[in-house]
């Protein structure tokens, strides 16, 4: 069947609006401008791109598809305070090197995050993770625990892929259900490069700008590679079909496998759950699963907000984080 993608993102948009209301209240004057700069470590033989701020325990942050780090800018400088705070773009993403292979599944990417915190000797690790940053980081967290002070969520996944996928509005359902064509699929996220836009616009609340969208934007507008990792990569086309598994690594056996663990180590590894009303990924039912399942941990509800929670409540989170690690010391 053939599918008008501009018909798509139009029918998208209302269902966003439509389910998530329209724009609420977020912080005022929240900065697009970057001000940090760049360092680059070698991991197997891809240049990783992040940046740093402040000193002490490491407190790591993962982003998501698909942005790149540019997503913590606001908020590393209050985490910083009391922590070696430290933004890192995921392999293909942002200003980090592309891998030469195509190979993009969730155990490759978790190989370059381990090399990373290992390169840089990074120990009693925070990680603030959020979207497919949290498969790579959580993965991290399961099988390097000694290394884990605790783990901050941010609109993240941490349910089994069934129970996550049934928790997801219409919306979500109907997006992942129609980008299961691999033709489709690929004409929206490769050839039009329609990925960045659509997901800034339909995750912000606050009015979406220009220079945010050019911010987000940078990094694909010239470089297809960069958009082939978000189709073959965790994301949209790989979310199996109601969110079971087909092989063993693909992304709901990878979400299964996270979801059990996560169970096991919070006996040991305290958890911080930072969500919004009404939020995208994490909504109320992600929330009750959490109280039921995990004994250690702590919830903030920030207030209104979808799914890039750091676009509109910068300083609350990072107020928050930077709280938190001084209680887990």
């Amino acid at each position: 069947m053939k599918i008008n993608i501009k018909l798509f993102i139009g029918v998208l948009m209302t269902l966003v609006f439509t389910t998530l209301g329209t724009a609420q209240k977020s912080e005022k004057n929240i900065s697009s401008a970057f001000q940090h700069t760049y360092k680059f470590q070698k991991v197997d033989g891809i240049q990783m791109a992040y940046y740093e701020e402040g000193s002490g325990d490491p407190v790591l942050f993962l982003h998501g598809i698909p942005d790149n780090s540019y997503l913590w800018r606001n908020v590393i400088p209050k985490v910083a305070k009391n922590n070696r705070a430290i933004a890192v773009d995921l392999v293909g993403y942002g200003k980090s090197g592309i891998p030469s292979h195509d190979d993009y599944s969730i155990k490759r990417h978790y190989g370059y995050i381990k090399g990373f915190i290992d390169s840089l000797n990074l120990e009693n690790v925070t990680l603030v993770v959020t979207d497919i940053g949290s498969l790579y980081g959580l993965k991290y967290a399961i099988e390097q625990e000694s290394n884990i002070k605790g783990i901050v969520f941010v609109e993240a996944m941490y349910m089994p892929s069934r129970e996550w996928f049934k928790s997801l509005k219409m919306m979500q359902k109907m997006m992942f259900g129609m980008m299961q064509s691999e033709k489709r699929a690929y004409k929206m996220i490769v050839k039009k490069n329609k990925m960045p836009s659509m997901m800034l616009k339909m995750s912000v609340q606050r009015k979406y700008t220009d220079a945010l969208e050019e911010k987000y934007n940078e990094p694909y507008k010239d470089n297809i590679e960069r958009r082939k990792i978000m189709l073959y990569g965790a994301g949209p086309h790989t979310v199996p079909k109601k969110g079971k598994s087909k092989q063993k690594g693909d992304f709901a056996d990878e979400l299964d496998y996270i979801a059990e663990g996560l169970i096991k180590i919070n006996s040991s590894v305290p958890f911080f759950i930072i969500h919004a009303k009404p939020g995208m990924i994490v909504r109320k039912k992600n929330i009750e699963y959490a109280k039921k399942h995990f004994k250690n941990v702590s919830f903030f509800n920030v207030g209104k907000g979808k799914h890039y929670l750091t676009e509109d409540h910068p300083t609350a989170i990072g107020e928050q984080i930077s709280n938190w690690t001084l209680k887990i010391q």
